[in-house]
């Protein structure tokens, strides 16, 4: 198994959602020292941790793990409170834990025997709740201030395990044995082998496992705490009804005999055999001949694939697979587009009929790829109240993370891409915008500073925002800056949005000296470029004195959108429909007067407008009849005045590339249905540069 990619992808894959589900309950912990809920977290991550490296023999994660997997199993007990030292030690793990398993010397790199030997120390040391007494009543027999004591005398529970392997070439992926030794190693265990499942030598699968395992398991509490720490072990199996858990009662036939019968499995036919108890107990028996099963015995793959397919749950697939998969949505949606030209175009009723029912699964098929796509961003909100606490620390500056909105579902490709540039945003509120306590108590503000990282929903976006109750930000220091530096000349007339602005330019920084944080000048610029390769805006807003608040405008997707086809000139363009709010017709006479103020009244509301043939300087004369779409974003209306409004399509997003670049007012291309191309508007930034043209 050692050697098996897929188990080493699996593997990989838990460990990072354990180091994460460790480090979230570690930093809730620390602000609910007496939440018993978040110990029992904590305790189940490291176990299955060490559950997890235990089958591939990395020991030295073992170790560690053990002796925190001690320390909170003390807490559990009621003979250790949630002290700094025990917090700052169980931050530290976690850490190692990460370089050992994730860093560049992989599994079992980067021991540290340090904090191992600090993990032992308070093992031995005596750190007792106010309630202590109490707890020593109920267990008398515990002797938590003995040095040589590394835990409280825990109790005991017997668990009866039944593990009956069902996919296909399973001992190609993982050997029944190691987990059974893992088993063992959790406590006393018995272990018994059905053989009925194995067929004769002709119809033997070499690599499929015929054979069927019970465990008793008798094991301590403080190992074993309840199923879910045991089912853990069982982490990499496709069908998790492959095993069964369930505390151990005894029957008729554990007392009387060393056979057990095996119960019937869902749907399975004829009922096995009992099974015979393996001798010696460490391992199982080889298997023996049998007689060919029945025709109804053969067919039972079939009904365990379906009894598979109606428990499972959730399935972890691999990221490229999905990415794969949205490629090829792509590629229908295009393919799908010309298919609806040429119905439209040959006018036959049954070859409409069926591209518009083509077109209906399309958009199904792509709703449902790109759901599946769809993550929680507080995936990623949660990973930065480390970043908080341990800068914080090291500023010796009190500050609280705040996260809302962490429901909210992002495409998984923007999350990933999001990760380093709300780093930097944080990194600078932690820095520039969170005063000094002192500082702050004689502003007149709580000695503790807060950061609040939210996210919603807004039409077709998502919104973040990262707000902050420090010093705010100046705007005559910032231009001072970036006239010393260059960036902007004296005689320019900047807003204080625009100079706001002036942070996300290259080598700009206010900081007075540098340091581990900031002040290279460096950052900031990182972060515009990120949002404009995410197709994201990026906006200021401050107040001197009172704070910042830092927003991000970030498409749901950026693989396919519905889009409303537009054409001007011999140009066609597409403008994302979910900006779109109507069409409305603007005749010359109409157009002529409103050219003027670039103004159209709708049902008694003045709506500027732009129009795409001035925008792009596109030869040619307009048509008598113009059409105007009313886009609504960022809380206010504009309008697009177009030659032709063509129709709704889906829009299958295409990067304009490196060669092109950024160009103002679009933001990528998509291929038609005739092969043609169309330019994808970029709305917001095509009204606001066509607005500081005319200004």
């Amino acid at each position: 198994m050692a050697g098996n990619d897929e188990m080493r992808a699996l593997f990989a894959e838990e460990v990072q959602e354990n180091l994460a589900e460790l480090d979230g309950a570690l930093l809730e912990l620390e602000k609910n020292p007496g939440d018993k809920d978040l110990v029992n977290r904590i305790f189940r991550a490291v176990h299955t941790l060490k559950g997890a490296c235990d089958m591939f023999g990395i020991s030295g994660v073992v170790a560690l793990a053990h002796d925190l997997e001690s320390l909170f199993a003390q807490v559990r007990e009621g003979w250790r409170r949630v002290g700094k030292d025990l917090l700052n030690a169980a931050f530290l793990a976690k850490d190692r834990f990460t370089i050992m398993l994730c860093g560049e010397d992989g599994p079992a790199g980067g021991e540290d025997p340090e904090l191992a030997a600090r993990l032992k120390e308070l093992l031995r040391s005596v750190d007792m709740p106010d309630d202590a007494p109490a707890a020593q009543a109920q267990h008398p027999e515990a002797s938590p201030v003995a040095p040589e004591a590394d835990a409280p005398a825990p109790s005991k529970h017997r668990w009866r395990i039944r593990f009956a392997p069902s996919d296909p070439g399973h001992l190609a992926k993982a050997d029944p044995l190691v987990l059974l030794d893992t088993l063992r190693g959790m406590g006393e265990a018995t272990v018994r082998c059905d053989l009925t499942a194995v067929p004769d030598l002709e119809a033997l699968e070499p690599n499929d496992c015929a054979l069927r395992f019970e465990v008793i398991l008798t094991a301590d509490t403080a190992t074993v705490p309840d199923a879910d720490a045991l089912r853990d072990a069982f982490f990499y199996l496709e069908n998790p009804a492959d095993v069964t858990i369930s505390p151990y009662e005894e029957t008729e036939e554990d007392a009387s005999s060393d056979a057990l019968e095996w119960p019937e499995l869902p749907d399975a036919e004829p009922a096995p055999e009992p099974m015979a108890q393996s001798a010696p107990p460490q391992a199982a028996p080889a298997p023996q001949p049998a007689k060919a099963p029945a025709a109804g015995a053969r067919a039972e793959p079939k009904r365990q694939a379906a009894a598979k397919k109606e428990t499972m749950q959730s399935l972890r697939v691999d990221a490229a697979k999905l990415d794969e998969l949205v490629d090829l949505v792509g590629e229908l949606v295009i393919a799908q587009a010309r298919l609806t030209q040429l119905a439209s175009g040959l006018s036959h009723p049954s070859l409409t009929s069926v591209a518009e029912e083509i077109e209906r699964l399309s958009n199904e098929l792509r709703d449902n790829t790109l759901g599946i796509r769809m993550l929680p961003i507080g995936t990623t909100f949660s990973r930065f109240r480390r970043l908080v606490r341990d800068l914080s620390a090291e500023m010796s500056k009190s500050i609280e993370l705040v996260t809302e909105g962490g429901e909210t579902e992002l495409d998984k490709t923007v999350i990933e891409q999001l990760n380093d540039p709300l780093v930097h945003l944080l990194r600078n509120s932690i820095d520039h915008g969170i005063e000094p306590p002192g500082e702050r108590l004689a502003a007149g503000k709580p000695e503790t500073g807060s950061i609040v990282l939210a996210a919603e929903h807004a039409g077709g976006e998502v919104v973040l925002s990262i707000t902050d109750d420090g010093r705010g930000m100046d705007p005559a220091r910032i231009r001072a800056k970036a006239e010393e530096k260059g960036l902007v000349s004296p005689e320019a007339r900047l807003t204080d949005t625009e100079i706001f602005n002036l942070v996300f330019l290259p080598g700009f920084s206010t900081a007075e000296k540098i340091t581990n944080v900031s002040g290279r000048g460096v950052g900031m610029d990182v972060v515009k470029r990120s949002m404009d390769a995410l197709r994201g805006k990026i906006d200021i807003h401050s107040e001197l004195g009172k704070g910042s608040r830092i927003t991000i405008k970030l498409p749901l997707t950026l693989a396919i959108i519905d889009g409303l086809q537009i054409r001007a000139g011999d140009d066609q363009y597409i403008i994302p429909l979910s900006l779109v709010e109507e069409c409305v017709e603007l005749p010359r006479e109409g157009a002529e007067t409103a050219g003027r103020g670039r103004t159209i009244q709708l049902r008694g509301e003045i709506v500027p407008f732009i129009r795409l043939r001035e925008a792009f300087e596109l030869a040619g004369d307009a048509p008598a009849i113009e059409q105007v779409v009313v886009t609504h974003f960022e809380g206010e209306r504009a309008g697009i005045a177009v030659d032709e409004v063509v129709g709704q399509q889906q829009t299958v997003i295409k990067s304009l590339g490196s060669y092109i670049g950024a160009v103002a007012g679009i933001s990528g291309a998509t291929i038609n249905g005739d092969g043609t191309m169309s330019l994808i508007l970029d709305v917001p930034t095509l009204v606001s540069t066509v607005k500081r043209t005319v200004a």
